[in-house]
């Protein structure tokens, strides 16, 4: 059994209650949409951001109401964004399934999209606990300016590593800061706890995004995203920094501008490879898990934290 079904299985009724949520949420009197929406829970990944926030509630006290819902607005926001990304990327498959854009339109996903974030900000006025409305509202301000900050920076091709750090902190590890602040706020928390928490978000965030950087240089892993993708978008991301600085050559990057599409990807690839770009990336994810167990410390021992824990190390090494 993976960890996350042993998760789900320790969660039990809070899993069920945060499912329901989801569906209950969701609902649609429009067919289209709830056929969308049916095939974006079927197709769903592994959860792990409401996994972590229901988590990090019941190792801070319980898990309640809020709590709940805390998980299914994160969830629908990060589907929200899934749905936006893959129109913007022209993705036909995603984790090895079709795309909404794919089986649908372009306008399907992109509305869908905004149905489901309408959603989560309707869910969000319901949550009682104050102060966790501004939390996701920052997360989803901060996930624009990194997304575009990248946009930004694959244009100069000048992306240097605390530019890299800048941009995973705003569009991923936003999203695991927001539900776990939360969900220790649900509780009513110490700021002690809430900033050590916040610790252990940004660097979970920051280790999940990393650990997906590598894998555009590993076709061999078949994650169920083509590789090289990065490449063709003209993100600079830590394995090809990484190569970088351990080659000395940043003319490197002089071929973006010069060299065919295709062409391209092998070179980059090759050179990151050859240059140990996942080895260095690979290293600052380790140094982000470390600093993720250590923010742990502030909680009292429970089957909880064993899990956060486990979590943290299961990204050092996930596949998919």
């Amino acid at each position: 059994m993976s960890i996350f079904k042993d998760i789900i299985s320790h969660l039990g009724n809070s899993w069920n209650d945060f499912e329901a949520q989801m569906r209950l949420t969701l609902a649609s009197d429009v067919n289209l949409l709830n056929a969308i929406n049916d095939y974006l829970l079927k197709n769903s990944g592994k959860k792990i951001r409401p996994a972590i926030t229901l988590l990090c509630a019941e190792a801070t006290g319980g898990i309640n109401a809020d709590a709940v819902k805390c998980a299914a607005v994160v969830e629908m926001l990060h589907t929200a964004t899934l749905l936006h990304d893959d129109v913007a990327d022209n993705s036909g498959l995603r984790r090895g399934v079709p795309t909404v854009m794919n089986l649908y339109s372009p306008a399907s996903s992109i509305l869908a999209g905004d149905y489901w974030l309408s959603k989560a900000l309707e869910l969000l006025t319901e949550i009682s606990t104050s102060g966790i409305i501004k939390e996701f509202t920052i997360a989803v301000q901060k996930l624009a300016e990194g997304e575009m900050f990248q946009m930004e920076k694959a244009t100069v091709l000048d992306t240097t590593e605390e530019d890299y750090f800048k941009i995973i902190g705003n569009k991923t590890s936003s999203l695991f800061v927001a539900p776990i602040r939360s969900a220790a706020m649900t509780n009513g928390s110490s700021e002690e706890t809430a900033t050590a928490l916040t610790a252990y978000a940004e660097n979970i965030g920051a280790a999940f995004q990393i650990r997906d950087d590598i894998f555009d240089y590993s076709p061999e892993l078949r994650t169920g995203k083509m590789s090289g993708t990065d490449i063709r978008e003209h993100k600079i991301t830590l394995p090809l920094i990484g190569a970088i600085r351990n080659s000395g050559r940043s003319d490197i990057l002089d071929d973006f501008s010069s060299m065919k599409e295709d062409m391209l990807v092998g070179k980059i690839t090759e050179f990151v490879i050859a240059n140990d770009g996942i080895g260095y990336a690979q290293s600052k994810l380790e140094e982000c898990i470390r600093a993720a167990i250590e923010a742990l410390a502030v909680l009292p021992c429970s089957e909880a934290k064993d899990y956060l824990e486990k979590i943290a190390i299961y990204l050092k090494t996930r596949k998919s």
